[in-house]
């Protein structure tokens, strides 16, 4: 828009009227908030992207370990005997284990299997699973008691064990055993140990 021209000394001049001119103090004002919402945006999203990626805690509730009854315990002299009268081993296979049970940090209170202490001894699925319930429901009864921890709260299950792993596993045994939720992730591997998560 051009206003009235301007006569001065027979030269015209039209005047435009212009844009406000932002005062120095405006344009650090503007510049100031821009760079206010820029490095607050990146601290959102640093601390969100840091918040989501960082490993959860984990806390240890409580432990159980299975006691076994007294009567599965294997003195030295007791195991080394059933050795020789099951006449699998010859007298280098019972010197050998002579020495393995001497050095191997096992105690004169080390518990085998009740299929072990027959002679012969009666290994069989039947007792592998009596056993692995003996030690697991004894290990967790004992967990749920000391712990006032539901069965119902368990959100995961991780069950080990190095040697036996029947199917049905021995996960499927504890979830039926216990009545854990439908949801439960549980996990059957191939070490020893069992961890539950609420």
């Amino acid at each position: 828009m051009s206003s009235e021209p301007i006569v001065n000394g027979g030269v015209q001049i039209h005047q435009r009227s212009r844009l406000p001119d932002l005062t120095k103090r405006e344009l650090e004002l503007q510049y100031n908030l821009v760079s206010v919402i820029i490095c607050s945006a990146v601290i959102v999203f640093g601390s969100t992207v840091y918040i989501m990626t960082r490993p959860r805690s984990v806390y240890l509730v409580d432990y159980s370990c299975y006691k076994p009854p007294s009567r599965l315990q294997a003195k030295f002299e007791d195991f080394m005997e059933h050795s020789k009268l099951t006449g699998d081993f010859d007298e280098s296979s019972l010197q050998f284990q002579r020495k393995i049970l001497e050095r191997s940090g096992l105690g004169e209170e080390t518990c085998v299997p009740e299929a072990m202490h027959y002679i012969p001894p009666r290994p069989s699925m039947a007792a592998a699973r009596e056993e692995a319930e003996q030690v697991i429901f004894g290990a967790l009864d004992n967990l749920f008691a000391n712990t006032n921890v539901k069965p119902k709260d368990i959100g995961i299950l991780v069950v080990n064990c190095s040697l036996f792993n029947p199917t049905p596993s021995l996960s499927a045994m504890i979830v039926n055993k216990y009545k854990l939720r439908g949801n439960i992730r549980s996990f059957n591997l191939g070490v020893w140990g069992v961890v539950l998560e609420l």
